[in-house]
């Protein structure tokens, strides 16, 4: 290590010491403890206002995830390729509707239940039926 920055760091800490002196140790702690309570207290609230803005944004990629899902379902089965709709309809609404506006947890789940499908009709609708191992007909 560099002896200017151990020079500098005794320099900082003598000056700590002065400050401290000057102003009383007592009320130096004090202060401190006082800030850091602030410092506390504005991160949690921080955290709060994310957590809060997380679950918006969940809730609105589950129901812009469950529209494409069913728009591609729809362009799915008008090329005869569609399949699973009811199914995925069903649980997405039962997520939502029981767990209702503030289940955080039937939120999640409905974004994952819509976002699997979406997935799905996308591959649907992209890969060759002919290509498809597990299509009838098709050959390895």
């Amino acid at each position: 290590m560099r002896r200017n920055i151990v020079t500098l760091v005794w320099l900082g800490g003598i000056v700590l010491a002065a400050v401290v002196y000057l102003d009383g140790p007592g009320r130096f702690i004090t202060a401190t403890i006082a800030g850091l309570d602030h410092a506390v207290w504005a991160f949690e609230t921080w955290v709060g206002f994310v957590a809060v803005q997380a679950f918006d944004l969940i809730r609105a990629a589950a129901i812009a995830l469950f529209a494409v899902f069913l728009v591609l379902g729809v362009i799915a089965g008008q090329r005869g390729k569609g399949g699973g709709m009811i199914g995925v309809t069903v649980l997405f609404l039962a997520l939502v509707g029981l767990g209702g506006y503030e289940s955080r947890f039937c939120w999640l789940a409905a974004l994952v239940v819509a976002a699997a499908g979406a997935l799905n009709m996308t591959h649907r609708l992209i890969e060759p039926s002919a290509k498809s191992p597990w299509r009838r007909g098709a050959r390895a």
